[in-house]
């Protein structure tokens, strides 16, 4: 065994590598630096500048359809937001440099793809410039599809995420955090889920009501005798399909989010509540009880979410939560539109199958996420005996 002296030597010889110093061979690599809870509420508040951007930029194109310009005031607060939250990330990586005593050392934990998400949306930004000034402005759909925002949305989403990111690589932050300490990842959630529901809202119920029964009577004076059975059936079909997908783009987060921590009181009515507000503020509140109906279903949620107090272990209070969840959220809506309009435009067994789907969407996405553990004999494989 070793004396004392020639382990003072052989430590002398070969120092500990210092925090942030490269890795070398046989040298395992310094963790990356963790941003402060203030500078990840700092990037939060800015990308949400950004998100508002955006959703001020769909608002005008929405309530102002002869827009034919590039250069528009909203599209200044979009990309002022966008500047801002690239300054703030690439500052705050510069500012480590020097302790770190490189650059890759000197990237925050969680930071790395917010860097790829701006370098991303810059080059998107340009193209998107490029684009309208050859083609023109896109309107309704053909704007959520044109490819350079969606190169836009790409670079927003790493942006946007990254808050959560850091806030999921602090090995200090206890699976019971509170919401004043998960808030940044909170909010960086609820900015990626409404980012999403904004390139979806043509599918989104809480952007335009198709349950209702004006919209059936609209559909059926303004089309022929023989042409309202179809686009009726087109018009369930993409109503069904909104539905299920609004219900992973708003349940998603909350069920990502117990991947890591158990939510606090609040975080499902701010995930829930918070896109369903921006979806009707993007139509100018053209009908705001819509956002209403959604902001009273996430705080159903967040009561259910009380009463169940889903954990990772047993399961089935979490199974459970996702099954019925999307049933009682979308439950307030078919009901809040039938109260107000004297009944519903589609048929109990349509909008009741919407609900039975969109529950079952969330119990697959759930099972995914959380599958049943697998047992120790069969996870580890066998090992065969040696041939002679």
């Amino acid at each position: 065994m070793p004396s004392s002296s020639t382990q003072s030597v052989a430590a002398a010889r070969h120092p500990a590598p210092a925090a942030g110093a490269p890795a070398g061979p046989g040298r395992p690599a310094a963790p990356p630096a963790q941003m402060s809870w203030r500078g990840d509420l700092v990037t939060t508040l800015l990308a949400a500048w950004l998100i508002g951007g955006l959703f001020l930029d769909g608002w005008a194109h929405s309530t102002r359809p002869q827009l034919e310009t590039f250069f528009t005031p909203w599209h200044a607060v979009f990309y002022s937001g966008f500047g801002a939250t690239a300054a703030w990330i690439c500052w705050s990586v510069r500012t480590r440099r020097g302790p770190a005593g490189s650059w890759r050392a000197a990237v925050p934990a969680g930071y790395g793809l917010g860097l790829a998400g701006v370098a991303v949306f810059l080059a998107s930004g340009a193209g998107d410039m490029s684009w309208h000034l050859a083609f023109g402005i896109e309107r309704d759909i053909a704007a959520l599809l044109s490819p350079t925002h969606l190169g836009l949305f790409a670079g927003g989403f790493l942006i946007v995420t990254t808050p959560l990111r850091s806030a999921w690589a602090d090995p200090g932050l206890g699976r019971r955090a509170g919401l004043g300490r998960l808030l940044p990842a909170v909010l960086s959630l609820t900015l990626a889920s409404s980012l999403l529901a904004f390139m979806f809202q043509y599918l989104h119920p809480v952007n335009e009501n198709v349950v209702s029964i004006g919209h059936g009577l609209d559909l059926r004076e303004g089309f022929t005798t023989f042409q309202y059975p179809l686009v009726q059936r087109l018009a369930i079909e993409a109503g069904v399909a909104g539905f299920m997908l609004s219900s992973a783009f708003l349940f998603a987060p909350l069920l990502f989010l117990l991947r890591r921590w158990q939510p606090p009181v609040g975080a499902a009515a701010i995930l829930l509540g918070v896109p369903c507000l921006l979806m009707q503020a993007v139509t100018g509140f053209e009908d705001g009880g819509l956002a209403v109906l959604g902001v009273v279903g996430a705080v159903a949620v967040e009561g259910l979410l009380a009463a169940l107090r889903p954990s990772l272990t047993p399961r089935w209070r979490l199974r459970a939560l996702f099954a019925v969840a999307p049933v009682v959220f979308w439950g307030v809506y078919f009901a809040g539109v039938g109260l107000h309009d004297g009944g519903l435009g589609w048929k109990a067994e349509v909008w009741g199958g919407a609900l039975v789907w969109s529950g079952l969407t969330l119990l697959a996405l759930a099972m995914v996420m959380f599958p049943p553990t697998v047992p120790a004999a069969a996870a580890e494989p066998a090992v065969s005996a040696p041939k002679p």
